[in-house]
């Protein structure tokens, strides 16, 4: 059974950035396998099923690139106020299907860009 995406942040909003950043690449590194058919056929014979999986992964991402946002933002020792997550969800659901499609490809092109910007600051914080 899958966490509820709410549940699911409870579980990392304790951690620390850098167990937050390996979970994004976990169910990064999960939906790119499922979106280039580099699943295993065994695992489609699941319940849930890896479709189910996919779906519920982006709802996850949300949630910790909301964390990641966060976290980041304290570590620099500045302390931002968080939008309550529920409004957008009260926004995207009132989206038509293909727009709520092109808000979740929205979605992985900003995490893409977010976690391009994280690695080049880490780049330069090694460098340092």
């Amino acid at each position: 059974m899958m966490l509820h995406p709410k549940d699911y942040r409870k579980e990392f909003e304790s951690a620390n950035l850098k167990k937050i950043l390996q979970e994004r690449d976990r169910i990064i590194e999960f939906m790119h396998d499922f979106e280039n058919d580099n699943i295993p056929e065994k695992y489609y014979e699941r319940d849930p099923s890896p479709e189910l999986i996919y779906f519920r992964h982006i709802e996850y991402l949300k949630e910790i690139c909301d964390l990641m946002i966060f976290k980041m933002d304290k570590k620099d020792g500045k302390i931002v106020r968080l939008t309550p997550f529920l409004a957008i969800e009260e926004v995207i659901s009132k989206f038509d299907e293909e727009r709520r499609k092109q808000f979740f490809a929205d979605l992985k092109v900003k995490d893409e860009e977010l976690y391009s910007s994280y690695m080049k600051w880490k780049e330069q914080q090694e460098n340092d």
